[in-house]
């Protein structure tokens, strides 16, 4: 019931770090089944990436977010992305974080926090 009014939401913050090869490595927000944050992470280097996002409710099953990326390590990345969605807020909405890549711990998430802000 979190999404029931108008300008209420969700702040997700998620964590983690990458194995130093040249492995693809694609990580992903998603708030229901919105995409949120797609991001080709930087290969061969060991790094730690955070993700930062808020989605708001702009009005019935309507919502607006920012999702943004940071990637530290021998170098640096950053991505911002935002938009609209229209997840239905009369039922559960899963918010996930995902990785794709080639091999186990290529990607490695360790943490993932949902809070609820008005």
């Amino acid at each position: 019931d979190v999404l029931i009014d108008s300008q209420k939401g969700v702040r997700i913050v998620a964590w983690g770090r990458t194995a130093n090869n040249a492995n693809a490595k694609t990580v992903k927000v998603f708030f229901g089944t919105q995409v949120i944050l797609t991001t080709v992470l930087t290969v061969s280097q060991a790094g730690t990436w955070r993700i930062a996002g808020t989605v708001h409710r702009t009005g019935a099953s309507a919502q607006d977010w920012e999702c943004s990326l940071l990637q530290g390590g021998t170098t640096t990345l950053i991505d911002v992305e935002n938009g609209s969605a229209t997840q239905v807020d009369t039922a559960a909405i899963v918010v996930k974080c995902t990785g794709e890549a080639v091999a186990d711990n290529d990607i490695v998430q360790e943490g993932l926090q949902v809070d609820f802000v008005s």
